[in-house]
């Protein structure tokens, strides 16, 4: 295995997305996850639960842990599968951020983690400009 980065740019200032990122209600928005399921311990050591929901109407339950926390910029946190992600973010001109998604995955899994990656980002951008 080797690390894997994708890099991407959203529309938003660095705060804001960190926001996004560790708050419980925007969490719950681009998972998604159930309302009200989301319970964030967003420090070094802490963990994060939620309930999403299947295409077949099933709960569900999702944890993982957060393994390095700096505040605004870098996030080292499992996901499902505890596999674990390094989210480093990076103010750019334009009100804008750059974010970086680094794993440790076999090349055949660049694909489906870019996939995933930007799936994922399509729904933080949109509570992003939910809130702007």
């Amino acid at each position: 295995m080797s690390e894997f980065i994708v890099n991407r740019s959203l529309k938003g200032p660095r705060d804001r997305v960190w926001q996004v990122l560790t708050q419980p209600g925007h969490f719950e928005g681009w998972l998604p996850a159930k309302p009200g399921t989301a319970v964030l311990d967003v420090r070094t050591g802490g963990s994060w639960q939620a309930t999403v929901i299947s295409s077949e109407g099933d709960e569900i339950p999702l944890i993982g842990r957060y393994d390095e926390v700096s505040e605004p910029d870098r996030l080292v946190m499992t996901v499902p599968g505890d596999v674990v992600t390094a989210i480093t973010l990076t103010t750019i001109p334009d009100d804008t951020t750059q974010i970086a998604y680094a794993f440790d995955v076999d090349e055949a899994m660049h694909t489906v983690v870019t996939e995933s990656v930007d799936d994922v980002l399509s729904r933080v951008s949109a509570v992003l400009a939910g809130i702007a």
